[in-house]
């Protein structure tokens, strides 16, 4: 979520289809077991895993606000989240929920059933980072589990790191862009092993990047979530204020750990793949 990379860094876009069927809306996958779900039943989000996020001078935090309560709705089942422009003061509003404090992620998997709004300079955004006080960005980690700019037909799934960010990083490639259709519910998962990071929409693997490069671990810290919904930054690029407010709206968000002994390992896609990815509305 910080300093970004440009789409030629990624190593292939995965071509996407059209919205049918809910095939990867799962409860149980083999070798993990559910440690907690946030499925939105309840007025408001589980004060004992998220709260809501301040404004920050970062980009993804700019404009965060808890003085709109219009801006974060729980209602049908759906947590949503909005970004705005308000027209008394001419500035951008935002909503976003995290972790921090709350979670402690070290190992599993994390799915997220969400669809977004598009629109000029709209950023929605769900990743992780990690946490250690006296560590600070990249070298404490993130994940970008989804990421989707303006109207783009693709979302970005990245790790960043330490290494990742150095300017001369000649590593295993940090990401991929994948085609979806954001009208769609879809689910963005991440697995985190003990040896590599796997990153999936819909249950189709997108993209794995090794924890250990050069001998070193890339990921040494617990990770807690973010939900963003964020107008403007400099990769997003300058906002035009919407008619409506623009939403990301969230289902569910499940964490699974592996079972004793569990060893599921995902292929990894060719350069070459074209990957088919449905979602459901």
């Amino acid at each position: 979520m910080m300093d970004r990379c440009l789409l030629t860094l990624f190593s292939s876009i995965l071509v996407a289809g059209l919205c049918v069927g809910q095939e990867a809306d799962r409860l149980q996958y083999e070798g993990y077991r559910l440690v907690w779900e946030e499925d939105f039943a309840s007025e408001t989000p589980d004060s004992t895993l998220w709260s809501v996020i301040p404004a920050q001078p970062y980009d993804w935090a700019r404009h965060m606000t808890s003085e709109r309560p219009d801006l974060m709705e729980i209602s049908g089942g759906t947590l949503k989240l909005r970004a705005d422009c308000d027209r008394t003061t001419c500035t951008y509003v935002t909503a976003g929920l995290w972790g921090k404090g709350k979670q402690e992620i070290t190992l599993g998997r994390i799915d997220v059933r969400a669809r977004f709004d598009s629109g000029q300079g709209f950023w929605p955004a769900i990743w992780m980072l990690g946490y250690a006080s006296d560590v600070s960005w990249p070298r404490n980690g993130e994940i970008d589990i989804m990421e989707h700019l303006n109207q783009d037909s693709i979302v970005y799934q990245t790790v960043h790191n330490g290494l990742t960010e150095r300017e001369d990083y000649a590593g295993p490639d940090r990401g991929s862009a994948i085609g979806i259709d954001s009208s769609c519910f879809n689910v963005y998962s991440v697995v985190i092993e003990e040896h590599q990071i796997l990153l999936l929409v819909n249950d189709r693997l997108c993209h794995t990047y090794p924890r250990v490069v050069v001998g070193e671990e890339q990921f040494p810290y617990p990770f807690y979530l973010i939900l963003s919904a964020q107008m403007g930054g400099s990769w997003v690029g300058q906002p035009v204020p919407p008619e409506h407010p623009l939403t990301l709206e969230i289902d569910y968000i499940r964490h699974y750990l592996p079972l004793p002994t569990t060893d599921s390992h995902l292929s990894v896609p060719s350069e070459e793949a074209i990957l088919t990815l449905e979602g459901d509305r």
